[in-house]
């Protein structure tokens, strides 16, 4: 009762000394008006003594948050917080009251808390509140809340915390979040990725019925964008997840009235769309697709995270994977698979290679472990005549220059056929079975370089002279021509 007092004095105080200071100024205008008769005061200068006053009038009432005690409205706003947004917050620092962009108190340093456990600190914490209850004290109204320069450092059970926001009871005001970021940690208190949170925004959509997450984010370099509704009638969690990097774009309608989590994903993947059912479990994620021509399938375990996939595709062009604006280059760039917490085994088939009538039936055995890609136990077939298969094969990214480097071994299932393809002159056509040597593929320059080779076991002079001569000559870019001008070259050094 005596800080309510306290209050009102101050109130009145305030409004005396503004009070005091129109009187004495109408006075002085009153005093110029009966001394000098030849002042003007027009209409003009009336309106302008009126906005003047309605202007600190207008400024006055907007100030009288500074008057409030902290304590008690700190309290309100804690206790409002947890009751509407199911949020509990801890203030570390006293809260200030700031006027722009509109009303609003800021808190530094905030504590964000889930079932007695810190989640996330706030560097920059704001309270906007509305204006047409400021004499009310003890009634101070919460509108959006926005939480910038936030670090949330969570596990599984806590990102309970985000999906909890999206089942808030319907309110006309948001929930922000910007220049904030995810640290998800596993069981050993280890960072297993970071999500950068640039701009998201929770609310109601009052003509759908929905709660609303939108999102702008980054995680492993990839930037994404991300919405989900909540469509609480139905029961139904739809998801849409967009990247133009990775170009992936991604629709997910999840029911969760089930007692089986089940859902059915569209997907866009490098212009092709297809969709994809999955079922959740309790430590893994199950999904597969039956489409006719790209067929795949695979499990996500949770703990520890490993990804196992197997991808049956009828037909794609090199361009998509291995050119320097293809994806498969830009998610290298990206450092997605720079992360030791990240380990998958991909088998990627690929019946047809649309773009180059003799290869086909690639297979391609991926293996990544704590940040390294092997390619090793991969195959490509050349027309019926060739197999091609990849050994100690790693895939090398510094920053700026992407390599694949490794040992391919040739066997020729038809060498006769072979030689007639590529115009071998007869006199060049010299009886192999195996031919084995070690390589760089340089994707930035799309170029190649060779060394180390053996043809059935052993190593040839005059081959290392022809392979030392080629990587010097600055021209080991290859097209059809020069391609099969090199494998000239190769048989017929060879035979001479």
């Amino acid at each position: 009762m005596n800080k309510h007092n306290l209050l009102i004095k101050k109130l009145k105080k305030q409004f005396y000394s503004i009070n005091n200071s129109i009187e004495n100024s109408f006075n002085k205008l009153k005093y110029l008006k009966d001394n000098f008769k030849k002042t003007k005061f027009t209409k003009n200068n009336k309106v302008f003594i009126a906005f003047a006053t309605a202007g600190i009038l207008t400024l006055s009432y907007f100030l009288i948050p500074t008057l409030y005690n902290k304590s008690m409205i700190q309290a309100q706003i804690k206790t409002h917080i947890l009751k509407k947004y199911n949020i509990s917050i801890k203030f570390n620092e006293s809260i200030s009251y700031g006027l722009l962009p509109s009303p609003h108190f800021v808190a530094k340093n905030l504590s964000i808390i889930r079932k007695k456990k810190e989640i996330g600190i706030s560097k920059n914490f704001k309270i906007f509140i509305a204006i047409n209850n400021f004499l009310k004290v003890n009634e101070v109204e919460i509108k959006d809340l926005s939480f910038n320069k936030t670090d949330f450092t969570v596990q599984k059970n806590d990102l309970l915390f985000f999906k909890e926001l999206l089942e808030t009871e319907p309110n006309e005001n948001s929930i922000l979040i910007k220049n904030s970021n995810i640290f998800y940690k596993d069981e050993n208190e280890e960072v297993l990725f970071i999500n950068k949170i640039f701009d998201s925004r929770f609310y109601y959509d009052a003509n759908n019925l929905q709660n609303v997450l939108l999102s702008k984010n980054k995680i492993f370099n990839v930037p994404y964008k991300l919405k989900i509704e909540n469509d609480k009638f139905n029961k139904k969690f739809i998801t849409k997840f967009s990247s133009k990097k990775i170009r992936l774009n991604v629709e997910n309608e999840f029911s969760y009235d089930e007692e089986n989590q089940s859902g059915l994903l569209d997907i866009l993947f490098i212009n092709n769309s297809t969709s994809m059912n999955y079922k959740i479990k309790p430590n893994s994620i199950d999904f597969g697709s039956k489409n006719s021509k790209n067929n795949y399938k695979g499990t996500i375990e949770i703990k520890p995270f490993y990804l196992m996939a197997n991808l049956d595709y009828e037909g794609l062009s090199t361009k998509n994977l291995f050119d320097d604006e293809s994806l498969f280059v830009d998610l290298i760039k990206s450092e997605i698979f720079n992360n030791k917490n990240l380990n998958a085994n991909i088998k990627f088939k690929l019946k047809d290679i649309t773009n180059i009538a003799e290869l086909g039936d690639l297979f391609l055995n991926i293996n990544i472990k704590e940040g390294n890609i092997n390619l090793s136990d991969s195959t490509l077939m050349w027309k019926e005549d060739l197999k091609i298969l990849l050994d100690e094969c790693y895939l090398n990214y510094d920053g700026s220059q992407i390599n694949l480097d490794g040992k391919v071994t040739l066997e020729f299932k038809d060498l006769n056929n072979f030689y007639r393809s590529f115009q071998i002159k007869k006199i060049d056509r010299k009886k192999i079975d195996k031919i084995e040597l070690y390589f760089v593929y340089d994707f930035n320059q799309n170029s190649m370089s060779f060394s180390n080779a053996r043809i059935d076991g052993s190593p040839n002079l005059k081959i290392e002279e022809y392979f030392d001569e080629f990587n010097e000559s600055g021209n080991r870019v290859f097209n059809k021509v020069k391609f099969k001008n090199f494998v000239s070259d190769f048989f017929r050094t060879y035979s001479g």
